[in-house]
């Protein structure tokens, strides 16, 4: 796509000074985390700083439940007033924190822990919360879950790696049960495609379905690394730098790090080891080239925001993005100067 950059497309860029580590759109919020640990909240529709706080990073993950922002960070899990950045209470977990879910006063969180000795992770735990932070409940498996989410009959459920595999669906005041799925393969990512349905990648490059009969085998038989639905639509990005979007497959060079969709576009973030790459699959096949890796996508109502690891923040907008893709023409002198100064203005405003 000659003549665009994420910039050129943005409708704001903001900045987290260190690589990004998590990201979330919530209504009019836009929420990041840096690998050093800050915490920053935007206005959506005007990019406006609302608050900033700082734990000990990385941050890898939010959830927003009765105003009140969830996040792990760490070794812990945190909660913050989602209008003023008050740090309300924080809890230690076991391990290296994981992920985060919160619903109805309920605060779910998983960390998990890695055996250098055996290069691998030997354990993991399941914590409930309530929003006061009193420990509720917690459950110790022997996988780390690479999937994570609440399900809608009040219980959590987890897609596992080696060596049970399969997933696991928690209900409070109950065991874990494990239940398995039609390939015996560790599951490596995951999204919810409805209220109901969640689907899950393995490192065989199946995608599984729970809730429904779907089983879709991949033609790359390579391992899955990031998928996402939206309607009917579905795009899941793998190792070999395949990406598979409603049955069809496309190629690229490197490995795929973040997938995402937007107004029914696919986008794909890649990396070579040198060089990174976004994807956008419609009508037409466009790339833009980036000069940082890549590694968290999140999108929502037609809003996607892309955070890359010089801490860069590109929040786009559906329509404004399809108007810029439209326009023909390589960027001349002037938006390349327009480009520098709104990259000193946003070291003015973190300042």
């Amino acid at each position: 796509m000659s003549g665009h950059s994420l910039e050129n497309l943005a409708s704001f860029v903001r900045d987290l000074d260190s690589a990004c580590s998590a990201l979330m759109i919530e209504g009019k919020n836009l929420f990041a985390g840096s690998h050093e640990g800050v915490l920053r909240c935007w206005d959506s529709a005007t990019g406006d700083l609302r608050w900033s706080v700082e734990v000990a990073g990385p941050i890898s993950g939010f959830a927003v439940d009765n105003n009140r922002v969830y996040t792990t960070a760490s070794d812990s899990l945190h909660a913050i007033d989602m209008s003023s950045g008050e740090l309300l209470w924080s809890r230690e977990l076991e391990g290296g924190s994981d992920y985060v879910k919160a619903s109805n006063g309920f605060v779910w969180a998983t960390s998990s822990v890695y055996e250098l000795e055996v290069a691998d992770f030997i354990e993991a735990t399941i914590w409930r919360f309530n929003e006061n932070g009193d420990e509720l409940e917690r459950w110790i498996i022997t996988e780390r879950p690479w999937y994570f989410d609440l399900h809608k009959d009040g219980g959590a459920l987890l897609g596992l790696g080696r060596p049970r595999c399969g997933y696991l669906k928690i209900q409070p005041g109950e065991k874990p049960s494990h239940h398995q799925l039609q390939t015996e393969s560790p599951v490596t990512s995951g999204c919810r495609s409805s209220e109901d349905c969640f689907l899950l990648g393995h490192a065989d490059g199946t995608i599984s379905s729970i809730g429904s009969d779907i089983l879709s085998d991949s033609d790359s038989n390579s391992l899955v690394t990031d998928i996402a639905s939206l309607d009917l639509e579905l795009i899941s990005g793998h190792d070999d730098g395949s990406i598979r979007m409603n049955g069809t497959q496309h190629q690229i060079l490197g490995s795929i790090d973040s997938v995402t969709l937007l107004d029914k576009d696919g986008w794909a973030s890649s990396w070579n080891g040198s060089d990174t790459q976004i994807t956008i699959l419609g009508d037409t096949t466009n790339t833009i080239s980036h000069n940082a890796r890549i590694r968290q996508m999140h999108s929502s109502d037609e809003r996607l925001v892309i955070g890359d690891e010089l801490g860069r923040l590109f929040f786009l907008e559906a329509e404004i993005v399809k108007r810029r893709r439209s326009e023909i023409g390589e960027l001349d002198d002037d938006e390349n100067k327009n480009s520098e100064i709104r990259a000193r203005l946003r070291m003015l405003r973190n300042r």
